[in-house]
């Protein structure tokens, strides 16, 4: 037998040892640990997979032992034959900690407070409490996290204020994101419910030498329960406002005894969102359609050897969360005085009307005035601009789907434990969007995602208790994902998008040939489909190690090196895909791409160059609308409409792509130096250098090869941890810079094609950008971060995290413009010295749990998380329109739960219903989730 196992008492060494241990490793995983040398959740998982194979083995000994003693003796007397009964019902309660479990050789298990690296950990029971199951508010129970909301897809997290972006595929994000050791490429892989959670870490500063993919601002990972021996199932179901069901189960135990065991585990997630279309009222926002399981298996064929396989799965749904967008009166004049609207682009003006700069006044466009939608006529005021006025006709909103599977394979091999993940996920978005109104503009338009990941992780790592403890492997991740951009034109998309020039001669200034014009209008994008498509393979390999030296029992050096190579490409292209009603009206090509249009000048008349077939073309466009025996036979007036058509449709149109493909190679480091000392059994404190280098990406912008340079971060750090007052209170706290050249970021890019689109329609402030990823030159992060936990109060536990943070560029000569900085002429403003979008310089959570018995059998339970924000600018251009003032969400749960383990409870989400906004340019966003409250039922089967 192992020399870890001569430490447990011999008593443990029957069939409730592997329900003990599994209580007790399991108490021991939710708490803090994380380290280079201290054991990961897998491997305190893999350590009981281990102990309980031996344990097996002692069972088949005792049982032989046991058939040897009763053929020396053929009657045992009846108090010796009812003497192992204890046991057996032992083994059939809940398992019990057994308060301090040794896994190591000469020493125990390292907690957090002698782990050189700023960590947080929240246990799955402390979410469970108030219905935490999802990134948002996982984020809300630790410090210097922000989950930064939006659809499904669009989402992201931050660490120290590094990492907000939005549907940026072709780019890694700063903050990693692993499940059950496995990384996910993508964060929104993990932009789903969770369920039956051990425990969420979250580890700040760049990554990488411990293994996985390794990232450069922090890591989340959530640790799911594993199977078990043990036999156990437990149920929970949740009725609340806006009819919510939230169903959830798992249950698990023995297949085949000490050798194969089981787990499945599932949610049903339904309700109605709180905010309504009153296009069609059956549809709600971030209305929620969820169904994921999960099913787990445990083979443990010898004490040093066990696989966990493991599948789950999300079906395809559709959930509608884009368009919840509330509009507001763009200002009237820039700062400067001139008009923001001068050329008629805006909704307001297409609807109601507007004033250019020489005081001429141009009415709504007649082609949407009086149209009525479910029996009311539809107006700007009354249907389109303030809060919870929702009216839209795409509703078929976005579908996703996700799966994934993995083998984990575990060996105890002289001393070490080897380690191997194998694992696969794909991963579905399909977007429809509209443009806010109930016209028939937008059709089928969106962006699409269809994702999937192949990686393999071989881990080394040294039994820990010896002056070395190190940690080295191998990791290989390959993805391959194509990205789609559809853009789907309506039947009134062409009255929508024409200038007010285009307008005005196909419909307010047609005179006889309005009919001719309104049919131009309609034909002109009516049934068209243009789809983008980007394609993205990567593949990158890694070699790691990490080894801690404990020079004395007070003194320990940590260092850590990663060598990692990417190889990546990213093909872009554009066509027209269905030309709809207005195939004669095409330009000639675009860019290359040819579409079969005649040539004309921007008059209307023929240039010179036609075919036969062009020139045949031209001649039936005006016989379709003029009613003309050819084209040479229309007047001025009626080639002016057709050049108003066709520039219309070009404009939207836009630029098309026949194919082009960026390549990436690089070679990337990161490295970690982190001496610490432990001042007493109390007290450790550490210093950290950590260097990360973020992998650059393969990226088209325009049509044009415009690759984004790796990220290079140096963080330092400085920090103190504590267990004080007999250790029921700990305080851990640390001081961080991070210096960050080539800062990745959502940047904003000038679009020339439709620049130049807007110079020739004489649009005022053509300046027309593009979002996509690119690099500022240099940004910095640094500030304070705090964890306590406080225990010494009978029947209450507190949990306290803050930090500060100022995070800001520190040279970002060419930032985009803000909305309110328009009539700038230059394209590009300097927003060196400003704090990065989605950064509060304060955030912070408090959360207690109070627990007591009441009525002798019965057990009174309540609980609170509150997490805290400053004001902080939400638009990525830092407009002055985007701060959103400091606010706070709380959530809150009362119940009461019986010695057999059935619980009620009420629990409130956003219990003071905030719902702090910025005040935005022309729409904001509300928050999606207003005061929820719901009973909840649970209890073990």
């Amino acid at each position: 037998m192992s020399k870890t196992h001569n430490v447990l008492p011999n008593h443990f060494r029957a069939a409730p040892l592997a329900a003990a241990v599994v209580a007790a490793l399991g108490l021991l995983a939710t708490g803090p640990l994380h380290a280079a040398d201290a054991p990961t959740i897998a491997d305190l998982q893999a350590e009981i997979a281990r102990v309980l194979a031996e344990n097996a083995k002692l069972k088949q000994a005792l049982a032989a032992q046991a058939q040897a003693g009763s053929a020396a003796a053929p009657v045992a007397p009846a108090a010796e034959a009812q003497a192992p009964a204890p046991a057996v019902a032992a083994a059939e309660e809940e398992p019990q900690a057994l308060g301090a479990v040794t896994v190591r050789g000469k020493k125990k298990i390292e907690l957090l407070k002698d782990v050189p690296l700023s960590v947080s950990v929240v246990s799955g029971a402390e979410l469970d409490r108030e219905l935490a199951q999802d990134l948002s508010a996982i984020t809300k129970r630790s410090a210097g996290i922000q989950f930064n909301q939006n659809n499904t897809r669009g989402a992201s997290l931050s660490i120290r204020g590094l990492g907000k972006r939005s549907f940026t595929e072709t780019q890694d994000p700063s903050v990693g994101m692993v499940v059950d050791g496995v990384s996910y490429g993508l964060s929104q892989l993990a932009n789903f419910d969770f369920y039956d959670v051990d425990s969420v870490d979250v580890t700040r500063g760049p990554q990488g030498t411990l293994g996985g993919k390794g990232a450069s601002s922090g890591v989340v990972s959530v640790n799911t329960k594993r199977p078990s021996f043990y036999p156990s199932a437990d149920y929970q179901i949740t009725y609340g406002q806006r009819d919510t069901l939230i169903a959830k189960a798992n249950l698990g135990g023995p297949i085949i005894d000490d050798l194969l065991a089981w787990r499945g585990s599932f949610v049903v997630d339904r309700s109605r969102g709180y905010y309504v279309n009153n296009f069609d009222t059956n549809y709600s926002l971030y209305n929620k359609n969820r169904v994921s399981g999960r099913t787990q298996f445990l083979f443990t064929p010898t004490a040093d050897f066990n696989v966990r396989v493991s599948f789950d799965l999300e079906p395809h749904a559709p959930q509608v969360q884009n368009g919840l967008t509330f509009y507001k009166n763009q200002p009237d004049r820039f700062a400067d005085g001139s008009l923001t609207d001068p050329s008629g682009t805006t909704t307001r003006a297409k609807l109601t009307g507007f004033t250019n700069a020489t005081g001429v006044y141009t009415p709504g466009r007649a082609w949407f005035a009086g149209r009525d939608f479910n029996g009311t006529p539809y107006t700007y005021d009354n249907n389109y601009i303030g809060d919870n006025n929702l009216n839209f006709n795409e509703n078929q909103g976005q579908t996703v789907h996700n799966k994934g599977g993995q083998i984990d394979l575990t060996w105890n091999v002289a001393n070490h434990t080897l380690s191997s993940i194998t694992a696969t996920r794909k991963y579905t978005f399909d977007a429809h969007n509209d443009e806010g109104t109930p016209f028939d503009i937008n059709r089928n338009g969106g962006g699409g995602v269809d994702y999937q990941q192949f990686s393999q992780e071989f881990k080394l790592k040294s039994k820990p208790g010896g002056a070395f403890d190190y940690v080295a492997g191998l990791f290989y991740l390959k993805t391959d994902d194509d990205i789609a951009s559809k853009t789907g034109w309506g039947s009134d998309a062409g009255a929508w998008f024409a200038t007010v020039a285009q307008y005005n001669t196909l419909d307010r200034n047609a005179g006889a040939n309005r009919g001719a014009g309104l049919a131009l209008l309609k034909d002109s994008l009516d049934d068209a489909v243009a789809k983008g498509d980007t394609v993205v393979h990567t593949k990158s390999s890694a070699i790691y190690g990490n080894a801690t030296w404990h020079a004395t029992d007070a003194v320990s050096l940590t260092g850590g090196l990663r060598l990692t190579h990417e190889n990546r490409n990213t093909t872009d292209t554009r066509f027209l895909t269905a030309n709809g009603a207005g195939a004669a009206l095409n330009p000639v090509s675009v860019r290359g791409v040819q579409l079969g249009g005649f040539n004309s000048t921007a008059s209307g008349a023929l240039a010179t160059g036609n075919s036969a077939a062009q020139l045949a073309l031209a001649d039936a466009v005006a016989n379709r609308y003029f009613g003309a025996a050819s084209y040479g036979a229309l007047t001025t007036a009626q080639l002016a409409q057709v050049a108003a058509a066709k520039a219309l449709r070009a404009g939207q149109v836009g630029q098309l792509i026949s194919g082009i493909t960026s390549y990436y190679n690089d070679n990337l480091t990161t490295a970690t130096l982190s001496p610490s000392y432990r001042f007493n059994d109390n007290i450790t404190g550490y210093t950290s250098w950590q260097y990360g280098e973020k992998s650059g990406s393969a990226l088209n912008v325009n049509g044009l090869s415009a690759n984004v340079r790796p990220e290079k971060t140096n963080a330092f750090e400085v920090g103190l941890k504590s267990s004080l007052l007999n250790n029921t209170l700990i305080v851990n706290a640390d001081l961080f810079q991070m210096n960050i050249r080539d800062y990745q970021s959502t940047v904003r890019v000038v679009d020339d094609f439709t620049t130049q689109t807007n110079i020739a329609n004489g649009q005022a402030n053509p300046t027309a950008y593009v979002t996509a990823q690119g690099n500022v030159p240099k940004a910095r992060a640094r500030g304070l971060e705090l964890d306590a936990v406080y225990s010494g109060i009978q029947n209450l536990s507190i949990r306290v995290s803050g930090a500060y943070t100022d995070a800001r560029y520190i040279s970002f000569p060419q930032a985009a413009k803000p909305d309110e900085l328009g009539y700038l002429t230059a394209a590009y403003v300097d927003q060196s010295g400003l704090t990065l979008p989605g950064v509060a310089k304060w955030t912070g959570n408090v959360g207690a749990e109070y627990r007591a018995p009441v009525w002798a059998d019965k057990q009174f339970h309540t609980s609170f998380n509150t997490a805290f924000t400053s004001r902080y600018n939400n638009s990525d251009t830092l407009s002055s329109y985007g701060y959103v003032p400091g606010n706070a969400i709380t959530d809150f749960a009362i119940g009461l739960s019986t010695k057999s383990g059935f619980d009620v409870s009420l629990i409130v989400k956003n219990l003071t219903d905030n719902r702090k906004h910025e005040p935005a340019w022309v729409s904001y966003a509300p928050n999606p989730y207003p005061r929820w409250y719901g009973l909840t039922f649970s209890g073990k089967l």
